[in-house]
C-alpha cells in the first residue's frame, strides 16, 4: 500500500479508536464537566486533560470540543454504555463526607419535578418577568433532559418564538446551534441580530446556560430590542442571574417560587441600571 494510499484510508486519524481515557473525558465534557473538574476529578494535570482532548479531536476529525463528543456520540464511542468503564478508569480517592440523605432526596426530587415539567408553569412566571423588563422583545427557557444529551422548551413569551430565526425547537441536541453550544459549555453566548441573517431590526440574543454544581439544568434565551446597546455587561448579567436561578430550582430548601421571584427582583435592578444613560 503506498504512503498516499495508506494516508487516504487512515483519514489523518478519523476513525481511529479513542482511547479508555479519552471516551471518559469526553463524557465527562458531556456531562458538563470544565477541564478543571476533570483534572481534579481524575487526579491528571489540566495540560494533560487538554493532551487528551486534542488527541481525541484529532481522531474524531472534530474542530471544537462541542463537536467531538457530538462525533464521538455518533460513533457510540461514548454513552450510558460508557459509565461502568468510567467508573472503572477513575483513581481510587479520599470519601468526601456525604450530603445527608434528606438533602440528596429532596435535590433527587428537584431534578425529577424538573425533568417531569411539573416546574414548568414557575419557569413560564419567571420568563414573563424577564421579558416584562425595559427592552427585552421576548424569550425562551429551556431545561436539560434527563439523558444529559438535549434540551428540552419549557417556557417562551414574546417575539421569540415568533417565526422565522427566532424560533426556537422544541427539543435541541447539546452542540447544535448557538443555544446547543451554550448548554454543552456552559458558557453564555451573546449573537447580534438574533442570528438571523435578513434581520436588520438589531435585535440581540443571550443564550445564558443554568447550572447547579458544575450541572447543566438548562438555559435561559433572551431577547433584546435595538434601543437596547446589549453587550458584554448585559451577558455578565444574565450568566450570573441564569446560574443562581439553576441552583434554585435543584434546590432542597426553601420556597423555590418565592426565591425566584426576590433574585428576580434583584435582577431587575441591575439590569436597569446597566441601561442607564
Amino acid at each position: 500500500m503506498t504512503e498516499d494510499t495508506h494516508r487516504s484510508v487512515r483519514g489523518d486519524g478519523q476513525g481511529t479508536p479513542l482511547s479508555v481515557r479519552e471516551r471518559q473525558i469526553l463524557g465527562m465534557i458531556a456531562a458538563g464537566e470544565s477541564g478543571a473538574q476533570i483534572a481534579e476529578t481524575l487526579v491528571l494535570s489540566p495540560e494533560t486533560v487538554r493532551t487528551h482532548i486534542r488527541n481525541a479531536m484529532s481522531k474524531l476529525g472534530a474542530t471544537s470540543r462541542a463537536q467531538a463528543v457530538a462525533l464521538a456520540f455518533q460513533r457510540n464511542e461514548i454513552g450510558d454504555h460508557m459509565n461502568a468503564e468510567s467508573d472503572a478508569a477513575a483513581p481510587q480517592r479520599e470519601a468526601e463526607p456525604a450530603a445527608p440523605a434528606t438533602v440528596r432526596g429532596g435535590r433527587t426530587r428537584a431534578r425529577a419535578n424538573l425533568a417531569a415539567g411539573k416546574s414548568d408553569e414557575t419557569l413560564t412566571t419567571l420568563l414573563a418577568g424577564l421579558v416584562s423588563l425595559y427592552d427585552v422583545d421576548g424569550g425562551t427557557v429551556f431545561l436539560a433532559e434527563e439523558d444529559g444529551l438535549s434540551l428540552r422548551r419549557a417556557a417562551t413569551q414574546g417575539a421569540s418564538d415568533q417565526a422565522g430565526d427566532h424560533h426556537h425547537p422544541e427539543r435541541v441536541s447539546l452542540g447544535q446551534g448557538t443555544l446547543g453550544r451554550a448548554a454543552l459549555e456552559r458558557r453564555a453566548q451573546l449573537v447580534h441580530g438574533s442570528g438571523s441573517h435578513g434581520d436588520a431590526r438589531g435585535r440581540t440574543t443571550i443564550y445564558a446556560p443554568m447550572t447547579a454544581s458544575g450541572r447543566l439544568v438548562g438555559v435561559i434565551c433572551l431577547t433584546t430590542r435595538p434601543s437596547r446597546l446589549t453587550g458584554r455587561g448585559e451577558l455578565l448579567l444574565l450568566q450570573a442571574f441564569a446560574g443562581r436561578v439553576g441552583e434554585i430550582l435543584v434546590s432542597s430548601s426553601g420556597d423555590p417560587p418565592a426565591r425566584l421571584t426576590e433574585t428576580l427582583e434583584r435582577f431587575r435592578a441591575s439590569w436597569s441600571a446597566a441601561g442607564a444613560p
